[in-house]
């Protein structure tokens, strides 16, 4: 059976998704899109029609001590996929993926 996922609006429903009983997204990989398009969508926001010279991250920024703290190895701070339902919650992508 498909299920499919709708959205509300004050109009009528919209379909968002189509699902298969046993299927859901995987959180972690609606993350990596989100992410993908976050970055295109900044560096657009940043340097305008350059954007595309410029798809390289910025290094050695105030978020740098995030990934890597300077008392512990990368390896030991959780992982990103440990932050994805969190962060598409709170930006209102998750609610998208799980009805």
């Amino acid at each position: 059976m498909l299920n499919v996922a709708t959205t509300v609006t004050a109009s009528e429903p919209q379909p968002l998704l189509a699902l298969n009983d046993n299927e859901r997204p995987d959180p972690r990989e609606a993350y990596l899109e989100w992410l993908a398009m976050e970055a295109r969508l900044l560096r657009i926001e940043l340097y305008g029609e350059a954007w595309r010279d410029r798809e390289t991250a910025p290094c050695n920024t105030a978020a740098q001590s995030f990934h890597f703290p300077h008392d512990r190895t990368w390896q030991d701070v959780p992982p990103p996929s440990t932050r994805a339902e969190l962060v598409l919650a709170t930006v209102g992508a998750l609610p998208r993926l799980t009805q």
